[in-house]
């Protein structure tokens, strides 16, 4: 009898132990990964591509940091560029899979802040604007886990800038022509960008504990 309950009183202690071994497999560990983005919904509608580097550090295994950056460019109508350079953080939450398993997706959620620089100019022209502001970002995204080190992540997320905005007005002046002028105005609602990013990452080592033993690929 003394067993049984015995046990039972353990339980608890049992399962709390195999948690926090589960946790230890997937915690504290440091990534380093490059990425590719498109910047839609800008200027004139049209749609930037850019490039950039991260890094994440998983704080608890269903919850991670994303540290990153970018430097994004677009053309406007072929008379004007837009520059975008994005340095910023993002904390990622997997609601469902959140083990590092090859062959597996790990969905997330996200949501973060970033600091901005745009740069506006006129091709063939002296002519520009830039402003420095900062912006948050929230979104939707996955891991494929190409092996249990090495992860593809596609991630989709709306940033939404805060502060001052610098962009291109193109339009048709009266003889049918497009014109083309460069504004610098307060934000007012919802204004930003999609941003869509594909990035390839790296488990380099364990923050936590350099020792301990983990999944190989």
């Amino acid at each position: 009898m003394q067993k049984p309950v015995l046990l039972f009183l353990l339980l608890p202690l049992m399962s709390t132990a195999q948690e926090r071994e589960h946790l230890d497999k997937e915690s504290g560990y440091f990534q380093l990964g490059v990425r590719n983005t498109i910047s839609a919904f800008s200027d004139d509608n049209a749609n930037g591509f850019g490039y950039g580097g991260q890094f994440r550090i998983r704080v608890l295994s269903r919850l991670n940091t994303d540290w990153f950056a970018d430097y994004i460019t677009t053309d406007i109508s072929g008379m004007a560029k837009r520059e975008d350079l994005h340095i910023g953080w993002s904390v990622l939450a997997y609601p469902l899979n959140y083990e590092t398993t090859k062959g597996k997706l790990t969905p997330y959620i996200l949501a973060g802040h970033c600091f901005d620089y745009t740069r506006v100019s006129l091709n063939n022209s002296n002519i520009s604007k830039d402003k420095f502001s900062s912006a948050v970002q929230a979104g939707i995204g996955a891991h494929y886990n190409i092996t249990d080190r090495i992860d593809v992540s596609l991630t989709t997320q709306y940033m939404m800038h805060l502060g001052y905005d610098v962009h291109a007005d193109v339009h048709l002046n009266y003889e049918g022509e497009k014109e083309i002028e460069i504004e610098k105005q307060s934000i007012r609602g919802l204004e930003g960008h999609l941003l869509i990013s594909l990035s390839m990452n790296v488990r380099l080592f364990d923050m936590w504990d350099q020792h301990r033993v983990r999944k190989t690929s």
